[in-house]
């Protein structure tokens, strides 16, 4: 094999395919990138079994081959050269990276035991990436790190209604749900996205400012991309939870407040929260304010008054503080809505004037 390239097209490559390879030990060829060279073009490739990528761009292929090469060496290896212009060459199982000013060999392996990467031959739909992207990101944080319930593991894909896209998740104690309009899109019930899966299509939306081609089945998710990137995940079989069970229909107390105010208190009582992150919320309509409380023993307490339009009755209740504080960021208000069902039930949050993003989270026990 002979490869003339440029350095921006490898440097690009290796960083949408290494961080997808596998750091398992059993099976040392996913810890590595297969790369193909034929007429013209390198070709890229990588799995860890549950999420695999393709990417492809011209080269001056000289003589063509297939090779598999570890993902981490030779991405680290790549990034400190300041050439623009590389030539690979493969001698036995060696690769050797050659520049005007530097030559580097990397032992490889062979290329005949990595996995194939499912091509989708379904019908597909362009996309906004995105939007595809922000709705991923907006709920990713509230998947289930546990392996009880898989489909808790996994963002809920599916469409309220005509046009829109709305990803769910949910660890039980608290849910995550973000509508975006996808004009061109049309889903037939429901998709399960596992979370890493979920973590790197966004990361893969967020550095290819391109629109997609989304097609789906066979228990599988792709994206292919103008530019000669493809990319396919395995999705989870289940039944999501149906969680509009759980969404209060009336509701004891509603408060507005400034979203700055809410985190900055959020900040200030984190200082003091106690092994439990417990922070109690106090609502009091004749006080036209929110009240955060924490206390740690060993540490101290403060009170943190938020002034809020406040309507119903006075209400106390306690929560875990970083679930309250984990959703904030996807707020695109500057004010919130914080609905309560009463004691014991979920309280709702949702920005004043923008409805496409809704949170819940229970209140603790203790």
């Amino acid at each position: 094999m002979r490869v003339d390239c440029k350095k921006e097209f490898l440097q690009k490559a290796l960083d949408l395919t290494a961080h997808i390879t596998s750091r398992t030990q059993t099976l040392p060829v996913l810890q590595c990138v297969k790369i193909e060279a034929v007429d013209n073009t390198l070709t890229f490739f990588a799995t860890n079994l549950e999420i695999g990528i393709t990417v492809k761009g011209d080269a001056k292929v000289s003589e063509g081959g297939t090779i598999a090469v570890p993902a981490q060496l030779f991405l680290q290896t790549i990034s400190l050269i300041t050439q623009p212009s590389i030539t690979l060459t493969l001698d036995g199982d060696v690769l050797h990276i050659i520049t005007p000013t530097s030559k580097t060999k990397i032992k490889t392996l062979k290329s005949d035991e990595f996995p194939s990467i499912p091509t989708l031959k379904h019908k597909s739909t362009s996309i906004d990436g995105k939007l595809f992207a922000h709705a991923l990101k907006s709920v990713l944080f509230a998947t289930s790190v546990s392996s009880i319930k898989p489909e808790l593991g996994c963002v809920n894909l599916h469409q309220k209604t005509p046009h829109t896209l709305t990803a769910v998740a949910t660890d039980s104690f608290r849910l995550a749900e973000k509508t975006v309009s996808l004009h061109t899109f049309t889903l037939d019930g429901t998709l399960l996205i596992p979370q890493k899966n979920a973590s790197e299509f966004v990361r893969i939306l967020e550095m290819i400012d391109e629109n997609p081609e989304c097609m789906y089945g066979d228990n599988q998710l792709a994206l292919s991309f103008p530019s000669g990137v493809y990319v396919v995940s395995r999705l989870v079989e289940g039944n999501f939870p149906d969680y509009q069970q759980i969404i209060p229909k009336e509701y004891q107390t509603h408060a507005t407040l400034l979203l700055g105010d809410f985190l900055h208190a959020l900040k200030k009582t984190n200082i003091f929260t106690n092994k439990f992150l417990q922070v109690s919320l106090s609502v009091d309509p004749s006080k036209r304010s929110v009240e955060l409380k924490s206390e740690n023993t060993e540490a101290g307490a403060t009170e943190e008054p938020i002034p809020a339009t406040v309507d119903g009755s006075a209400l106390l209740l306690s929560f875990n503080q970083k679930y309250l504080s984990d959703a904030l960021q996807y707020f695109s208000d500057d004010s919130l809505q914080l609905s309560f069902a009463g004691v014991g039930r979920p309280l709702v949050m949702k920005g004043v004037s923008d409805a496409t993003f809704r949170y819940l989270v229970m209140p603790m026990n203790k």
